[in-house]
C-alpha cells in the first residue's frame, strides 16, 4: 500500500481537528438553553478543568512563537514571559479570584459598575468590546496564515473558515462549548511545544558542540534587563487580573475556595512552559544561527515526520483559536449584559435567541478588517494597556473603596488609554515602557479623586456578593 504524501497527512490532521473542535462546541448547545448557563455554566466545568482553561487562554502567539523568538535573540531570560504569567495567577488566587466569585458578576464592567456607577460600567464595557474585537482581527490574520499555508488555500478563504468555525462554537455552546473546545486546543498547544522541544533536543544531541556557538550571556536569566522583566511582570499580572475570559470562566465555579484552587493549578502549568519555549529558541540559535529569529520555532517543522508536523501545525492554529473563542465569548457577554438587555428588556426566550445572533455578528464583524485593513493590527497594544489600567481600578474597588470616586475611575480609564497610546507611538521615550504609563495614569487619577472631589465609589463600601448585599 503506497504511503500518503506528507502534505496530505498534515492537512488531514488539521481538517479533523477543525471539524472536531467545532463539533464539540456546537454539541454543547443542549447545555446552554438559557442565558445564565450560556454565560456562566455554573457547576458544569469543575475546578481542574477551569484551571486548564485559564492556562490555555494565556498560551498565545506572543508567548509561544514570541518567547522562542526572544530566546533566539537574547537567551534564556525570555522565559520570564511565562514565569510572570505564573506569578500573576498565583497572586490572583489570593487577591481577586475569591472576590470575583463572591461578587456573582461575570463581566469586568459589572464588577466596576457596582462600585463606580452606570457611567463607568458603560465606558469599561464599550472599550473592552472594542479591544476584544481588535484582538480577534489579529488572531484571524495569524490563524489564517497557518491554515492557508497548511491547506494551500488563499488567506481570504482561511479567514472565513476560521471565523465561521469559531462563531458556530461560541453561538451554539456558550461558555461550556468554548470551554471544552479550548480544552482540546490546550492539549494541542502544550503538545506542540513539547514535541518541538524534543525534536530540538534530538538535533542538538546529533550535533555536538552546538551550544558552544552561543554567547555565555544567552544562558543568563537577566540578560533582557530588569526593567523589561518588571514591565513584562506588570503587564501579565494586569492581564490576568482583569481579562474578561478569566472572570467569566471562574464564574462557573461555586465557591471562592474553588476559584483559588483553579488559579493555583493554572499557575503550576506555566512555570515549565517558559523554559520549554526558551529552550526551543536557544536550540534554534545554536543550530540555525543565520535564520530570522521569527522562525525559531517553525524551523523545526522541517525536521519532523509528517504526523508530528501535523500535530505541531495544529498546535500553532490552536493558539489563534483559543484567543478568538475567548474574545468572542467575552465581547458577547459585555454587549448582552450592558447594552442589549437593559435597552430591549427581552424575555428569556428572546434573550437566548439574541445572544446567539450577537455572538455570530461579533464573530463575523472582524472579517473585513482582517482581510482588507491589516494596518489595524497595530492597535493590538490597546488591549494590553487597557487590562493593566483596569487592574488598578479593580484593586481600588475591592481593597481601597474609600479612595477615589467614579469621576477618578472614568477619567483614569480614558486618560490611560490616551497617554499609553501616545507613549507607544513615540516608541517608549526615555526608555520607559508604555506599561508603566498604563498603570501610573489611573493610579494618579484615583488618588487625585480622593483629595479633590466626590464621594468614594457609589456608596463608599467595599464590593459585596449579591446575596450579602440583599440582607
Amino acid at each position: 500500500m503506497p504511503s500518503l504524501p506528507a502534505g496530505a497527512i498534515i492537512s488531514g490532521i488539521v481538517i479533523v481537528y477543525l471539524v472536531s473542535t467545532t463539533a464539540v462546541g456546537a454539541w454543547s448547545v443542549r447545555y446552554s438553553k438559557d442565558t445564565h448557563r450560556f454565560m456562566s455554566a455554573k457547576g458544569q466545568l469543575g475546578t481542574y478543568i477551569t484551571g486548564l482553561l485559564l492556562t490555555s487562554e494565556f498560551i498565545a502567539t506572543a508567548s509561544t512563537l514570541g518567547t522562542s523568538q526572544a530566546a533566539f535573540e537574547t537567551g534564556l531570560s525570555s522565559a520570564w514571559v511565562y514565569i510572570s504569567i505564573a506569578l500573576g495567577f498565583f497572586l490572583y488566587s489570593f487577591v481577586l479570584a475569591g472576590k470575583y466569585i463572591e461578587s456573582q458578576e461575570y463581566t469586568i464592567s459589572g464588577v466596576l459598575g457596582r462600585h463606580y456607577g452606570e457611567g463607568v460600567r458603560l465606558i469599561v464595557s464599550a472599550i473592552m468590546v472594542y479591544a476584544l474585537v481588535t484582538v480577534v482581527v489579529v488572531a484571524y490574520t495569524g490563524g489564517a496564515v497557518v491554515l492557508g499555508t497548511v491547506l494551500n488555500i488563499p488567506t481570504t478563504t482561511a479567514v472565513w473558515i476560521i471565523a465561521i468555525a469559531a462563531s458556530v462554537c461560541v453561538a451554539a455552546g456558550g461558555i461550556r462549548g468554548v470551554g471544552f473546545a479550548n480544552l482540546i486546543h490546550f492539549l494541542f498547544k502544550y503538545g506542540a511545544l513539547l514535541v518541538t522541544a524534543l525534536v530540538a533536543w534530538r538535533l542538538v544531541k546529533a550535533h555536538p558542540g552546538s551550544w558552544e556557538r552561543l554567547p555565555a550571556t544567552h544562558f543568563s536569566m537577566w540578560k533582557v534587563g530588569v526593567p523589561q522583566i518588571v514591565a513584562w511582570t506588570i503587564g501579565n499580572i494586569g492581564a490576568v487580573f482583569s481579562t474578561q475570559y478569566v472572570i467569566q470562566t471562574l464564574s462557573s465555579l461555586r465557591t471562592p475556595q474553588e476559584g483559588r484552587k483553579a488559579s493555583i493549578f493554572a499557575a503550576m502549568w506555566f512555570a515549565p512552559l517558559g523554559f520549554i519555549a526558551a529552550y526551543i529558541g536557544l536550540a534554534a540559535r545554536a543550530l540555525f544561527p543565520t535564520i530570522k529569529s521569527v522562525r525559531a520555532l517553525p524551523e523545526f517543522l522541517r525536521y519532523m515526520n509528517p504526523w508530528l508536523a501535523g500535530v505541531v501545525s495544529t498546535g500553532l492554529l490552536a493558539v489563534a483559536f483559543v484567543t478568538i473563542l475567548a474574545c468572542q465569548l467575552g465581547s458577547t457577554a459585555l454587549v448582552m449584559k450592558d447594552f442589549y438587555t437593559p435597552l430591549v428588556k427581552p424575555n428569556e426566550r428572546h434573550q437566548i435567541q439574541a445572544v446567539r445572533i450577537v455572538a455570530l455578528m461579533l464573530g463575523l464583524l472582524p472579517v473585513p478588517f482582517a482581510l482588507y485593513i491589516p494596518a489595524l493590527l497595530k492597535t493590538v497594544f490597546f488591549a494590553r494597556a487597557l487590562r493593566a489600567s483596569l487592574t488598578v481600578i479593580v484593586l481600588f474597588a475591592f481593597y481601597a473603596p474609600k479612595i477615589g470616586n467614579k469621576a477618578g475611575a472614568t477619567v483614569g480609564l480614558i486618560l490611560s488609554v490616551v497617554f499609553t497610546t501616545i507613549w507607544f507611538v513615540l516608541k517608549d521615550p526615555f526608555g520607559i515602557d508604555n506599561m508603566y504609563i498604563a498603570v501610573a495614569t489611573p493610579l494618579l487619577c484615583m488618588l487625585l479623586g480622593k483629595f479633590f472631589g466626590g464621594k468614594p465609589g457609589v456608596a463608599g463600601k467595599p464590593l459585596q456578593s449579591a446575596e450579602a448585599g440583599g440582607r
